[in-house]
């Protein structure tokens, strides 16, 4: 049997009820003073906000409230360029450009290197060859090196070539102080500068850099 209230309904058909023990005041969205958060009127359990469902009349939280600053201005973010992430980022990015321009410098520096040792092994078999080339040029303007032996000059002299070993000296040049050595002078009426009349001994030359001067006469023009 169940008891009666004086209004008529069973006691047992009243729904149970709690307090309210939120520390922030759905209402007014303030956080509640400390021992307030239990006061207030019980309310029904039909009274209640669904679980799990956010409170209507609570205000939204703002992202100025979650410690987010937003700039005024933000259309420039997407384009701005990308900064070292830190002082560490930025110290490898610099030595590993020392790094790059220190290398470009030792390829430089090897390239000229290997290019020095190549002259100067090529000019010490140029100077060793001398007095044979010098020899064979005599004998070539004598009429000496005929049949097999004219062939075989030829080629020597085409491979000195492909090195860049320049034989020169020939009558009728004009006399140039920095690729000829005058050994012998004379007036001639015949010429309006130095010109070579004689060559004694060829002169030879790896690209532009003279190994030796040509030795020649010159005749000068007369006073």
């Amino acid at each position: 049997m169940t008891a009666e209230n004086p209004d008529g309904r069973d006691t047992d058909d009243q729904g149970f009820s709690f307090k309210d023990n939120r520390r922030i005041d759905p209402e007014t969205g303030q956080a509640r003073p400390a021992g307030q958060a239990g006061e207030g009127a019980d309310t029904p359990q039909s009274e209640q906000q669904p679980e799990g469902q956010p409170d209507a009349e609570q205000p939204a939280a703002d992202a100025s409230d979650l410690g987010v600053e937003i700039p005024d201005d933000a259309s420039g973010i997407e384009d701005a360029e990308p900064q070292p992430e830190s002082d560490e980022a930025k110290r490898y990015l610099d030595d590993l450009q020392r790094l790059n321009a220190e290398y470009a410098a030792y390829r430089r520096r090897s390239e000229r290197d290997q290019q020095a040792a190549r002259t100067a092994g090529l000019q010490d078999a140029v100077e060793a060859l001398m007095p044979v080339l010098d020899e064979v040029k005599l004998a070539r303007e004598a009429g000496d090196v005929t049949g097999p032996y004219e062939k075989h000059v030829d080629r020597l002299l085409e491979a000195l070539g492909k090195l860049e070993v320049v034989q020169y000296g020939e009558a009728g040049e004009i006399f140039d102080p920095n690729i000829h050595d005058a050994l012998m002078q004379q007036p001639s009426a015949d010429v309006e500068e130095p010109t070579v009349f004689m060559v004694m001994q060829p002169g030879y030359k790896i690209g532009d850099r003279v190994i030796r001067a040509a030795r020649v006469g010159v005749h000068l023009p007369e006073a």
